[in-house]
């Protein structure tokens, strides 16, 4: 880590534990605590000025114009991957009706969010090259990037982000390392960490099947370690064990039939399916077709209509973890939470003729999740700049945003970046096409499922 940057996250630590000890909890809106802080509320002034010494100069407020805050966004938005461009649209959704009813207000004053996108096809390189043309050599062509889709794609843009002090909000990855400290102007978002979702199901693995044996998927990099890492961690001193782990190259539609018939081959009674995109229900059919007899378990970025639909029959029956509601579950409509949610996205998608959109897509429930959970931090947030909304953001609590659980609180807070820190195990029903929670809630709040090589490696 550079001098700069270690300098920049020792002052910002600072601050963030001064404005969270600052901010006050009203009954009627329960963003903004002190975090778990504690401690005089000193000059928060102060510190938000130290934060600033190592940025380019009056860019805390760059991004703003008139009353106008302007994010940029970038990910896959054609061909197989035009999934992941469901986020934004559920988002924007969110951010319109804010807009039409007047705003956010921020420290008394009403502003309105705006987002560009940009499309990257999954690409880090395009994904760098979009952020420097938004924002610019000096970092001020936009207020904030916004929901950025993929690890390697936000890692490979989290330096200059950082150097130039322009927040990276929401990170659209379950990578723990999104919540490293050296990165002070970058946060998570609400996925399920790795982290997260392993440690669920090593919990209902031990309540359910204490003494199984476990053949694991993986592709090849920190997407992979990431569930490997935190799933041993979880499972140390149980009767648990994992008895074969098969890898693979990171690809749009990478074969894993050699990879599965080996897993099959372990006798293993649980299928850890850790694969994403199309070798995730690719692993599902090849282990139907083998007729291996074990419990299934996908991970959370499998668990889109797109993706576990392609397994068809194979995906009956399956676990994965979740902290949202699935909105193909009718089971919620009764829910005012995900009333507004379907109104609202339908209404918007009519409204502007805008493709796609299902309100029934759980990718689209996200995002929308995601509008809500900024404009708490807005609204908490001591002034209309940079510094400012990041350490509100990095002090929240807030009850169940969006469609997430209504056992759910995000909390962030000194020495905890993470907001996907709980989840329920659910399971897929074919026949209603929809994932059904089981009733346990599994919240690791605090980072205490995160092996610490996955935050700073």
């Amino acid at each position: 880590m550079t001098t700069k940057r270690r300098r920049a996250a020792a002052i910002f630590a600072a601050a963030l534990m001064v404005f969270g000890s600052a901010c006050t909890n009203d009954d009627d809106d329960p963003v903004a605590t002190d975090g778990g802080n504690g401690g005089d509320s000193g000059n928060v002034g102060d510190q938000i000025e130290g934060v600033l010494e190592d940025c380019p100069e009056g860019t805390d407020t760059a991004g703003i114009d008139g009353n106008v805050i302007k994010l940029v966004s970038t990910f896959p938005q054609e061909g197989s991957l035009a999934a992941f461009a469901e986020i934004a649209k559920g988002y924007t959704a969110y951010f319109d009706m804010v807009n039409d009813e007047g705003g956010v207000e921020i420290a008394g004053e009403s502003y309105t969010v705006e987002v560009e996108t940009f499309n990257d096809n999954y690409n880090p390189p395009e994904t760098v090259e979009n952020i420097n043309r938004a924002f610019g050599p000096d970092g001020d062509g936009a207020f904030a990037a916004f929901s950025v889709v993929g690890t390697a794609n936000n890692i490979a843009i989290r330096d200059d982000l950082n150097d130039l002090c322009v927040p990276n909000i929401f990170a659209s990855t379950g990578s723990p390392a999104m919540g490293n400290p050296d990165y002070p102007w970058m946060i998570g978002s609400t996925l399920p960490l790795y982290s997260t979702e392993a440690a669920a199901f090593a919990e209902y693995l031990k309540a359910e099947m204490p003494d199984a044996t476990v053949a694991m998927l993986l592709q090849n990099g920190e997407y992979g370690d990431g569930y490997e890492e935190s799933f041993n961690q979880a499972i140390e001193g149980t009767d648990i064990t994992v008895v074969a782990t098969q890898r693979y190259d990171a690809g749009l539609a990478t074969d894993v039939s050699a990879q599965v018939t080996n897993l099959a081959n372990s006798d293993a009674d649980v299928f850890f399916n850790g694969a994403t995109l199309l070798p995730c229900p690719m692993g599902m059919t090849k282990a139907d077709e083998l007729g291996w007899d074990a419990l299934k378990y996908v991970s959370g970025t499998c668990a889109s209509k797109t993706l576990i639909g392609a397994a068809e029959g194979a995906a009956d029956g399956v676990l994965s973890a979740s902290n949202v509601m699935d909105p193909s579950n009718t089971d919620w409509d009764s829910d005012e939470r995900m009333k507004l949610y379907k109104e609202t996205v339908d209404a918007w998608r009519t409204a502007n003729s805008i493709e796609g959109a299902d309100v029934t897509n759980g990718v689209v429930a996200y995002g929308w999740t995601l509008g809500e959970l900024f404009v708490k931090a807005l609204e908490a947030s001591e002034s209309a700049s940079r510094s400012a909304v990041m350490a509100s953001l990095n002090n929240l609590e807030v009850s169940a945003p969006g469609v997430l659980y209504e056992e759910i609180t995000v909390k962030t807070g000194e020495n905890d970046r993470f907001l996907g820190e709980a989840a329920k195990i659910a399971r897929y029903d074919l026949a209603r096409e929809t994932f059904v929670p089981l009733d346990e809630l599994y919240d690791f709040e605090g980072g205490e499922a995160i092996p610490e090589s996955l935050i700073t490696g």
